[in-house]
C-alpha cells in the first residue's frame, strides 16, 4: 500500500530527486515516529544531510522537538574501519554528502518545533544531555561518529524508544555496523536487522 501513497512519494521526490534508492528505508522510520506518539520524549537525528529524513520524521510526530546534527561540512575523514567489503578503497572521504545548513532550514521551515546544532559529532550533544528521546535516527555512514552517538543517545532513550540506524546493513558502511555490534555486545542487547538496511535498538528497560 505504501508504494500507492502519492503524497508521501510527492514529497520524497521533491525532497530527493534523482535518488530512487531510500524510499523504504524513510517510510519505514515515518512509521517508527507515528507509533512513538504514545511515548513522551523528543526526537533526534545524527547525519541530516539536507534534511529529507528528517521532514518524514516532523510530518509523523505529534509533540516533542526534533534535534539534527550535523557538521554541515559533509562526513568526519574516514579510517581503517570505514574500508569497504571486499577491497582496500575507501568508499567515502572526508567532506562527502557535503551541504549548507540554510538548505535544511529550508526543506523544514513549516516545522517550527526542529532545532538545528551545527558541529562535528559529538560536540553539540551536552546541550540536550537533560532530554529524554522516543526516536533517534542514526545515519552517519562511519564508525566514530555511531559509536559516539549511540553512546550518547542509547541511556536517554525512554522505555519502548528506538535507535533508527540507517547504514546498518549497508555494504558501503562497515565501521557503522562494526560500531553498533560492539555496542549491542557491550550492552547485551539484541539489534533488528531489517531487508532496508536498517538496524533498530528498542529500549526495554532503564
Amino acid at each position: 500500500y505504501w508504494r500507492e501513497d502519492k503524497a508521501f512519494l510527492a514529497d520524497y521526490r521533491r525532497l530527493s530527486p534523482g535518488n530512487p534508492y531510500s524510499q523504504d528505508r524513510k517510510w519505514t522510520l515515518r512509521q517508527y515516529v507515528r507509533l512513538s506518539n504514545r511515548l513522551q520524549g523528543d526526537l533526534a537525528e545524527c547525519g541530516s544531510y539536507q534534511g529529507a529524513t528528517a521532514y518524514f520524521m516532523a510530518q509523523a510526530s505529534t509533540h516533542g522537538r526534533l534535534c539534527l546534527f550535523d557538521s554541515f561540512q559533509g562526513i568526519s575523514r574516514p579510517d581503517e574501519r570505514d574500508e569497504s567489503l571486499g577491497d582496500d578503497i575507501m568508499p567515502w572521504r572526508k567532506g562527502d554528502l557535503s551541504s549548507p545548513e540554510a538548505v535544511v532550514r529550508k526543506n523544514l521551515e513549516r516545522f517550527p518545533f526542529v532545532e538545528t546544532f551545527a558541529g562535528w559529532i559529538p560536540t553539540r550533544f551536552a546541550e540536550v544531555k537533560d532530554r529524554q528521546f522516543r526516536v533517534v535516527h542514526i545515519d552517519v555512514d562511519l564508525y566514530q561518529p555511531t559509536r559516539e552517538s549511540l553512546e550518547f543517545f542509547y541511556p536517554r532513550m525512554v522505555p519502548g524508544g528506538t535507535i533508527v540506524m540507517d547504514d546498518y546493513g549497508l555494504l558501503t558502511c562497515p565501521g557503522a555496523r562494526q560500531a553498533a555490534d560492539e555496542f549491542a555486545k557491550e550492552q547485551d542487547i539484541d539489534i533488528l536487522e531489517l531487508p532496508t538496511g536498517q538496524g533498530i535498538i528498542t529500549r526495554q528497560h532503564r
